[in-house]
């Protein structure tokens, strides 16, 4: 067992080589290609052009879209919360990668009962970087809040990849069920931009454990939003192998039957806000709302008036008994603020 275990690993570690190797070539002879191709045409050279920058694109697909260095300080200082309880927390996955996690506790009545937000922040910075809007969650929502700095973000190892989030994400779901002193039964998920994506996936793997989802400006795929990026190239045309991150958000939200809010900010100029409200139909779940802000910015949604109204209801409507007339009623409730 042991010796196919060492075979299985070294022909691993060939292929992931092979590929490496193959994707630097693709980089090297692209010029070269193009040159070709222009001076002397062919059929096959467009092909092999089109290779090389679908190399390119996935050689770099994790510099593209992980900023945890933005700003530059982001991965030596991370802000903490001055004057309000709260946890500095450090905790291993399975793949034992520390993760740096900030518990924001609310301390009002029946805090033994209060429901626990696990926060899933954007892209880029830390989560120190989201206090002013976690703090303003805690006043106005009167909840927990778990704040996620992924691996390579933060005073957190690693570096950055869609599994490896998948894997924080759930290392944070088992840590919260090993607290005696936060409500397993009211768990909510909100996530922002990337942290969209990955709460759909952790809701939709743990639709048992999962109170309800919040999710604000996020996207259908990266291969939709590779599309609307880069309209100047072919994109639809690359296969999804191609892709090295996916986070396919449209296909998991079927798994999502939870409660769930979309808020859309629609002076959104980074994530088109169609995907959002594609999101929402897509949905099957018989409570959902989609929160619309038409001042909403990709980043300072969270600004907006009404916005915390609108989260304190949703959260208020879960958490309360619906009856079927309730449910109904909610299921097809759009809230333009």
């Amino acid at each position: 067992m042991e010796k196919s275990w060492m075979l299985w690993t070294f022909i691993e570690k060939w292929l992931l080589a092979l590929v490496s190797w193959s994707w630097a070539l693709c980089r090297i002879s692209l010029l070269p290609l193009i040159v070709t191709f222009h001076l002397y045409g062919g059929m096959v050279l467009p092909l092999l052009i089109f290779v090389s920058i679908a190399g390119i694109l996935y050689k770099f697909q994790d510099v593209l879209l992980y900023f945890p260095e933005q700003p530059s300080s982001s991965r030596l200082y991370v802000p903490m919360p001055t004057g309000i309880p709260h946890e500095n927390i450090f905790i291993r996955t399975k793949d034992g990668v520390l993760l740096n996690l900030i518990l924001l506790r609310f301390t009002g009545d029946n805090s033994l009962y209060t429901p626990t937000i696990i926060y899933f922040h954007g892209n880029a910075g830390n989560i120190g970087h989201r206090l002013p809007n976690a703090l303003l969650m805690l006043v106005n929502l009167k909840v927990n809040l778990l704040l996620v700095d992924y691996r390579g973000y933060g005073k957190s190892e690693g570096e950055a990849s869609e599994e490896g989030l998948y894997l924080d994400s759930e290392a944070v779901l088992d840590y919260i069920m090993t607290r005696s002193d936060l409500d397993k039964t009211k768990i909510f998920l909100f996530g922002r931009s990337l942290g969209g994506a990955v709460a759909i996936h952790l809701a939709s793997e743990n639709s048992h454990r999962i109170s309800a989802i919040m999710v604000e400006n996020t996207f259908l795929s990266i291969p939709h939003m590779a599309t609307t990026l880069f309209s100047f190239f072919p994109m639809r045309y690359l296969p999804l192998w191609c892709y090295k991150n996916k986070f396919l958000s449209y296909r998991k939200i079927s798994q999502c039957r939870m409660p769930s809010l979309f808020i859309s900010g629609l002076a959104d100029q980074l994530i088109p806000p169609v995907m959002m409200k594609q999101l929402y139909e897509l949905s099957p779940a018989r409570t959902k709302r989609l929160a619309i802000f038409p001042d909403g910015t990709h980043n300072d949604t969270w600004q907006c008036q009404g916005y915390f109204t609108a989260l304190e209801q949703f959260i208020k409507e879960v958490l309360k008994s619906h009856s079927p007339e309730e449910t109904e009623k909610m299921s097809s409730n759009v809230t333009i603020i």
